[in-house]
């Protein structure tokens, strides 16, 4: 007998994955430069500045993230049940919704921009220099929206390349103008918030081959009903708790810092949080493959898919972890001398506060990954608690306590800070496992319902001499559960016909068949996955000038209903059988 093996969906994770972590790379390096550019162009009070008003950037980024996080799910599961038209429906409002929100932003930015600038720096020496760069990025609201969104849905689309190359090409602008706007215009701090809005409006020429291309799905249509908000927003849950949750932990961070540490306090934080910007350009970009494909395998019930999926990335994640790790703790002094810290002493307490903050980044990773896999797998609840203590509950006691320590002990607190956030890591895995376990008692972390019905799994090579031992192996299942011989000969025949042209006609890129066959309520359901060129056989019409054999009208004749959808840029055909 043929097994399951995970060759196919390991290949989708290398397709999905460089152009993952290059969309991570380009947003979190096109942050960690500009931060970079600022620090030694403008001075160490400008860098700071961009740190205080973070909160409110994420507000900025709210909707585009949320509902392009929790739509892009959402619709790829509509998309592996056949609906199009629910999955555009569900992009047309997302995208109507953030670029009105957008505009509202954006108009409130001359009265707003200053106020809240000068709160969050207590009226001190860094509220000018904030108020600067909020005002342009509120005016730059729709954009960044809209941006961030299409980004999200372009991943279940079947172009992960396309969004990387949207944000690729928005940071190399974004950073071009960056340096030109700092070093030879007046503009200050305000270029650098400029450039940032330019370069995601410039690289939005990108979407035009997405509107071209004659693998995309969903399209906008007029938006008939509000009702498809409500999918969004439950599978962007998680999402919207983080981005409110990172509102909260910043603005009190930035309140604790301030307060008990000072500006020098503040540039530590901005260099500790750029480090973790640094290992969420490579790790997020791996855990970022998870929303685009596990939403698709769990609407499909493949929890073999689901689970070959979480152990690749896991594993890619914690190679890069580890690598990065020894790299923070080797060369944490040429660190803080590239983000422009030229005091001394200011540097060397950065040096010792970054080597007690790398500690926290295995758990780090690993809460990322829950929060991504609960929200693809419909387990926003999960998602959103693990969210909600991470960034809401334990980081702002954690590092309050770890500061005050610190100085009791009689150093400047820096370092307590930096072990708040281990802490707050470490406490934040344990709370998860403890609702786990509380909530599903003898799961393990994949909480993957029971497989209903009896199923056959298996995979085949792209070789017309497998071909001929598949029928075999399915008319065998089906007597050995009770299917007549008639109806078993023609799951056989269909299965036959199917893998045959998937391997003629499959091309260079055809190498393995993923088969499943599904025996539940009165159906049986055949499966069958192929990485080959896109071919959609319910649109094949047979030309007896052109071909001798006819299979797949054959297919058609035999089986009750066929369907098709590429997802995840693989063939997905699903045959029906009534029994």
């Amino acid at each position: 007998m043929h097994q399951r093996n995970e060759r196919l969906i390991n290949s989708k994770v290398w397709n999905y994955l460089l152009p993952g972590i290059m969309m991570s790379m380009a947003l979190q390096l096109g942050n960690i430069v500009d931060t970079i550019l600022v620090g030694n162009l403008l001075g160490t009070d400008a860098m700071s500045a961009i740190t205080l008003v973070l909160p409110l950037e994420a507000l900025i980024q709210l909707t585009g993230y949320c509902l392009g996080t929790g739509g892009s799910i959402a619709a790829g599961i509509l998309l592996e049940k056949r609906d199009k038209e629910g999955a555009s429906q569900l992009f047309s409002l997302t995208l109507l919704i953030t670029i009105v929100v957008g505009l509202v932003i954006a108009l409130a930015a001359p009265f707003l921009a200053m106020p809240l600038a000068s709160a969050l720096a207590k009226g001190g020496n860094l509220s000018t220099l904030a108020g600067h760069y909020l005002f342009v990025s509120m005016l730059g609201a729709p954009v960044i929206g809209v941006g961030l969104l299409m980004s999200s849905f372009l991943g279940v689309e079947n172009h992960p390349e396309l969004a990387s190359a949207y944000l690729i090409v928005s940071n190399v602008i974004n950073l071009c103008l960056d340096y030109l706007f700092l070093r030879f215009t007046p503009l200050g701090i305000a270029g650098a918030s400029l450039s940032t809005v330019l370069g995601m409006l410039l690289g939005m020429a990108v979407f035009l081959l997405y509107v071209r291309s004659p693998k995309r799905m969903i399209r906008l249509v007029r938006v008939k009903s509000l009702a498809p908000l409500t999918t969004a927003l439950t599978s962007g849950a998680p999402m919207l708790v983080f981005m409110c949750m990172t509102v909260v932990k910043t603005f009190g961070l930035n309140e604790i810092i301030i307060r008990f540490i000072g500006d020098a306090g503040m540039a530590v934080y901005t260099v500790c949080d750029n480090v973790l910007m640094i290992v969420e350009m490579i790790t997020a970009g791996i855990i970022g493959v998870i929303p685009n494909l596990a939403g698709i395998l769990y609407g499909e019930k493949d929890y073999f898919g689901i689970r070959a999926l979480c152990k690749r990335t896991l594993l890619l994640s914690a190679g890069t972890t580890v690598c990065i790790f020894v790299l923070v703790l080797i060369a944490a002094k040429p660190i803080t001398v590239m983000f422009g810290v030229d005091d001394a002493a200011l540097s060397s307490a950065m040096v010792t506060a970054l080597r007690f903050f790398v500690l926290s980044l295995p758990a780090y990773v690993w809460n990322k990954f829950l929060v991504a896999y609960y929200e693809s797998i419909e387990e926003s609840k999960q998602a959103s608690i693990i969210t909600f203590v991470q960034n809401g509950i334990y980081v702002l006691p954690a590092a309050a306590a770890g500061i005050l320590l610190g100085e009791r002990l009689g150093g400047t607190g820096m370092n307590g800070l930096a072990l708040g956030f281990v802490c707050s890591e470490l406490l934040t895995v344990l709370t998860a496992c403890v609702y786990r376990r509380l909530k599903h008692p003898g799961s393990d972390f994949y909480l993957l319902p029971e497989q209903t019905g009896t199923c056959f799994d298996f995979t085949v090579k792209a070789d017309m001499g497998e071909s001929t031992l598949v029928p075999k192996e399915v008319r065998q299942f089906c007597l050995d559960h009770n299917i007549s011989a008639k109806q078993a000969n023609l799951a056989a025949v269909a299965a036959e016909e199917m893998i045959v042209n998937c391997i003629r006609y499959g091309g260079k890129t055809s190498h393995w068949i993923d088969v499943s066959l599904i025996i539940e309520q009165g159906k049986m359901l055949l499966r069958i996955r192929d990485n080959g060129v896109p071919f959609n056989p319910t649109e094949y019409e047979f030309d007896s000038g052109e071909f001798e054999i006819h299979g797949i009208e054959l297919v058609k004749a035999i089986s009750s209903n066929i369907s098709y959808m590429r997802t995840m840029d693989l063939n997905n055909t699903v045959l029906e059988f009534d029994i």
